[in-house]
């Protein structure tokens, strides 16, 4: 039998068990042993209730209405699965009253003798019948006793012997022309047992089951069989198995323990969910012959004239019964038998140490087995496991083997979609030969942690080469995966920064465009117009463009020029103070700090940004219903394999960790969270660029950032900051106030709006300006000596020689020319701050106010103005 496919708490099931008579019935006590014993070797854990109607002491239709009442209030608060009925008064009872006391549950009856069509259309049951081989028994005893013409059925008036009845009556017109059948069914015992004993040889009798009751005493089937058998030299035939040995010669016999278990086998279908309708009434005869040896010898019959398969009880130990000869012949073979184990003696040396080589190597097996770090597992046919190594076992959470044996995958495993790829992938195996190589499988633990197996499947085969059973072994590859995963995630956003970056120049090229084409409008338009309006708001887009820009660039490759000694508890209390301002009350704030957190060379500009930005993400996560939100720093040290867990160099580290306890991160998005522009939130909250940013400023300091999400629970994002630790701080320079400029400056730029734009902005502040787009053309002008510019501005992105290829041609022919570089690129701030004749860098998109400035600062700073 098989476990249904159910859950541990369908396991749970209830049944009710409503026996016709009493407990001390021999038939019906057979019947519920049948069923006890079936119930039993089920699955299932089953609320067994039973309840006695004892209609052999009371007639049904006396005891009915209290019962009834008894049973409604019993089972008030009682719900059942099933119900079994036994023997005909139970039925009609469950019949008739079904709806007040057990409405929709299904009924599964036996003992039944005579099921009507009526009763059948009832609906929701189904049954063993009680179809006794009384053609068989008959048959058996004219056989036995040709000269009996006469059958006398004895039984009395209840509704089981009334049923039977019917039956024997549908029967006994195939012998009219052998029998005469005469029926006593109003006789008591007493009156019996005087007419047996005047009946003639002519006459045999067949005893249906009934009790009798003389003054007190209650007489029982087999006492009244009995006690008619004691006044009787006929012979007694019947066919209900418990009445053997108490007088019957025998018969054609129904097993009461056979019909309890045909019953609680259906009722088990039913409770693993098969529709009643597919479960058939067990309508058709059975019997079994049995015979009484000690009965038969009494009447002098012949037991080889029994059918074929007969039992016979009461018999003689056949060792007292053999010939001479034939026990003769026995002990010769015992004493060749004892020669031959002697013989045998000599091998068993030889044979026992063969068994110890063997155990040796099981147990070298059995060790090898439980060591190697991959888990093992092998299984029968049936999908039930055989065994499974140390490693398997501890996986899983288990604690011993036999947690393991004789079950089947769901019971051992809690993940469904593994369990069901599991057990399809074993029957693939079983039915089609089919092997399994390396198959990568994620699946859920015990605490919903996720791990990765690499997983094999192949045949277990017998000596005949028949398949018999699954070898499953598996490699817990998680932690490859979750490398495999870092680097794939790195690659993706190294190409989309890479992407991202020449967009961004291109764009900052069309901002500053934008940007100083819309201030010179200002300048000519009547302050306070609605033109001046327009082009302000122009201005203003073209700004928050740029900002846009500039959170590309973050995550891609931020800057490092605001790089210095960063206090990180400092940043912290920081974050918290502005957080409180805007937070509601119902998310609350706190702060865990290690002691002795040193400062490290950080831009703390840029960890303010990454913390606000998770901070934000939290208070999202949190606003519905509110919550904690946890700010954590300390230190950690990563050796080789920790490190390389996390992409990370081996040392020390700041970690600090965002943790917040909101509706946490759905699995499916996991792997989206970082990429630009994703955003699981309605698209007014923000661009999709916070946690991408987050991912490029972690990248920028060299660290790494980690998130971990129980959905629906709880979500913590650790950043992993390097231990750096400066000895000295960088001063930040401050300009002074703003002049109007003397200078001739010349300004390369290939793209001719910039060129336009800005030259007219220089010149509105009073520069002379020379502005050229060929940085091939500007290159021969300062190197012929021309012209005498106190100041060179170029663009870095340019066709022909680009601004640091034009930068060394001035510095080989006019060193002391100070060059400004413009670009928005991280790598042409790197590459231009290598010369000393760059004296700034403006980044991309700029205003006149950000352009005039620097060319202050630089110009003071080599006294030219």
């Amino acid at each position: 039998m098989h476990p249904p496919e159910a859950s541990c708490e369908d396991f749970n099931k209830s049944i009710l068990y409503i026996n016709s008579y009493h407990n001390g019935y021999e038939w019906s006590d057979s019947i519920l042993d049948g069923i006890r014993s079936e119930l039993n070797s089920s699955w299932y854990k089953i609320s067994f209730q039973i309840e006695y109607m004892d209609t052999k002491k009371f007639k049904s239709d006396m005891v009915s209405a209290d019962l009834l009442n008894l049973y409604k209030e019993k089972f008030k608060n009682t719900s059942f699965d099933v119900v079994i009925i036994s023997d005909d008064d139970a039925f009609n009872f469950a019949l008739q009253y079904r709806s007040e006391l057990f409405p929709d549950v299904p009924i599964v009856f036996c003992g039944v003798n005579n099921l009507t069509i009526e009763q059948e259309k009832e609906g929701n049951l189904t049954g063993v019948v009680e179809n006794f081989d009384l053609a068989g028994t008959i048959d058996v005893a004219l056989k036995l006793h040709p000269d009996k013409k006469r059958m006398i059925v004895v039984g009395d008036d209840s509704t089981t012997s009334n049923a039977i009845l019917e039956r024997i009556k549908k029967i006994v017109p195939r012998y009219s022309d052998r029998l005469e059948v005469e029926y006593w069914l109003h006789l008591g015992l007493d009156e019996v047992k005087n007419k047996v004993k005047y009946l003639n040889d002519e006459s045999f009798l067949f005893f249906i089951p009934y009790y009798q009751v003389i003054g007190d005493h209650f007489y029982t089937s087999e006492e009244v069989v009995s006690a008619i058998y004691s006044n009787s030299n006929v012979p007694i035939y019947s066919s209900w198995e418990f009445l053997l040995g108490h007088g019957l010669v025998g018969g054609s016999f129904l097993s009461g323990y056979q019909h309890g278990q045909d019953a609680a086998l259906l009722a088990i279908n039913i409770l693993e969910g098969k529709k009643i309708s597919q479960l058939p009434i067990h309508a058709q005869t059975t019997g079994q012959y049995l015979f009484d040896y000690r009965v038969m010898k009494r009447l002098s019959l012949n037991s080889k004239m029994l059918p074929p398969g007969s039992k016979l009880i009461n018999e003689p130990d056949p060792f007292y019964t053999l010939s001479h000869e034939l026990f003769w012949t026995i002990m010769v073979s015992v004493l060749l038998l004892l020669v031959t184990i002697l013989s045998l003696i000599f091998n068993m040396g030889a044979r026992r140490q063969g068994e110890r080589k063997i155990q040796n190597q099981l147990t070298f097996q059995e060790t090898l087995i439980d060591t190697i770090p991959q888990l093992v597992s092998w299984k029968d046919i049936e999908g039930r496991y055989m065994g499974a190594n140390s490693t398997y076992i501890s996986f899983f959470g288990l604690e011993e083997i036999v947690e393991v044996v004789g079950k089947r995958t769901k019971e051992v495993i809690i993940d469904n979609d593994y369990v069901n790829w599991s057990v399809g992938a074993d029957k693939a195996v079983i039915d089609d030969n089919k092997e399994f190589r390396r198959v990568r499988r994620e699946i859920s633990g015990i605490s919903d942690t996720i791990s990765w197996l690499e997983v094999n499947k192949v045949a277990l085969r017998d000596q005949d080469g028949e398949i018999n059973g699954i070898l499953t072994t598996a490699e817990n590859v998680t932690r490859e995966e979750n490398l495999e995963h870092q680097l794939l995630q790195s690659q993706k956003m190294e190409a989309i920064g890479t992407l991202a970056g020449g967009i961004a120049h291109d764009f900052n090229n069309i901002l500053t465009s934008i940007i100083n084409s819309t201030e010179l409008a200002i300048g000519d338009v009547l302050p306070e117009s609605q033109t001046e309006k327009d082009l302000k708001r122009v201005l203003k887009a073209a700004r928050r463009g740029g900002d846009v820009v500039k959170q590309i660039l973050a995550f891609s490759r931020p800057p490092k020029d605001g790089f210095r000694s960063t206090d990180f508890p400092a940043v912290i209390a920081e974050v918290i103070s502005l957080m409180e301002v805007s937070l509601p009350g119902n998310i609350h704030v706190t702060a865990e700090i290690e002691p002795g957190i040193p400062e490290i060379h950080a831009d703390p500009t840029q960890v303010h940004q990454a913390l606000m930005n998770l901070c934000t993400n939290a208070f999202h996560a949190l606003r519905d219903k509110g919550g904690n939100l946890l700010l954590k720093l300390q230190q950690i040290l990563f050796d080789g394999e920790e490190a390389s867990y996390r992409n990370l160099v081996p040392g020390e580290y700041i970690k600090l960790s965002v943790i917040d306890d909101g509706i946490g991160i759905r699995h499916e998005i996991i792997d989206k969270i970082f990429d630009p522009f994703f955003s699981s939130k309605d698209k007014t909250e923000g661009t999709g660029l916070g946690l991408a940013v987050v991912h490029g400023i972690m990248k920028g300091h060299g660290g790494g950032v980690q998130v971990k999400c129980e959905f629906g629970e709880r979500t913590t994002f650790d950043l992993y900051f390097p231990k750096v630790i400066l000895t000295q701080t960088i001063s930040i320079p401050v300009p002074a106030q703003l002049l109007r400029g003397r200078a001739n400056i010349l300004f390369v730029e290939d793209d001719i709006d910039q060129l336009q734009s800005a030259s007219r902005l220089l010149e509105k502040y009073g520069y002379n300006v020379l502005a050229m787009n060929d940085s091939d053309e500007a290159a021969v002008v300062i190197a012929e000596g021309g012209a005498d510019f106190d100041l060179l501005i170029t663009d870095y992105d340019m066709p022909g020689l680009n601004g640091v290829e034009l930068v060394e041609v001035v510095n080989s022919v006019k060193p002391d020319l100070p060059v400004i570089m413009i670009s928005g690129r991280e790598e042409a701030i790197e590459s231009a701050s290598k010369h000393s004749i760059v004296k700034d860098i403006l980044k991309k998109p700029y205003d006149k106010e950000e352009l005039h400035s620097m060319i202050n600062r630089v110009l003071r700073g080599t006294d030219v103005q």
